[in-house]
């Protein structure tokens, strides 16, 4: 590339592990995928995120209610139990955020 020069990071062994599987779960070059999430700006203002989350919490809440009035608090419980597993998989938030984060879930 015109006007490019090589750069070097340091980074730990499980940091690069980190990056380097993230970078191809997007289907990037490690240097690709690094001033891809650098250089981006912020998608969702935190005030939306906020709003959302706090919708889905309500949400959630009202339907655990009604499941369990409806005497099936156990299906309700191993639904949650089948996404914290895949949560706990997912490690965290960022993973979440990655594009291939739907596919698995369909997939699990």
């Amino acid at each position: 590339m015109h006007g490019t020069r090589q750069r070097f990071i340091e980074a730990s062994d499980t940091e690069w592990d980190r990056v380097t599987e993230l970078a191809r779960i997007a289907g990037e070059s490690v240097s690709r995928f690094l001033i891809r999430k650098a250089t981006a700006r912020e998608v969702v203002p935190a005030a939306v995120l906020r709003r959302a989350m706090r919708e889905i919490l309500i949400l959630s809440s009202l339907e655990e209610h009604r499941t369990r009035e409806l005497g099936a608090g156990e299906r309700f419980d191993h639904v949650a139990h089948a996404v914290d597993t895949w949560l706990e998989r997912e490690d965290d938030l960022a993973h979440l955020a990655d594009p291939g984060a739907a596919n698995r879930w369909r997939a699990r």
